[in-house]
């Protein structure tokens, strides 16, 4: 796990791999960092889940990415 500086107002934790990271989410207007990335497909998000920091998101992205492909193999 990464060391992390004293948390701010936007700091999250990631509840996959612990790790602290920004939360672009919390600021006005809402403009996260994840908003530049593709979105999950909807299946894929958990109600009530929070946020995944940029390690982690982009890893869920892959795999969906994969998993979508795998499904439109003939």
């Amino acid at each position: 796990m990464k060391s992390s500086s004293p948390r701010s107002e936007r700091s999250a934790r990631c509840p996959r791999c612990g790790n602290a990271f920004d939360c672009g989410m919390q600021t006005e207007p809402s403009n996260c960092w994840c908003r530049a990335l593709p979105p999950l497909p909807v299946e894929r998000l958990k109600p009530g889940g929070r946020c995944l920091c940029p390690e982690c998101l982009a890893a869920e992205i892959a795999q969906a990415t994969h998993e979508a492909s795998e499904h439109e193999r003939p």
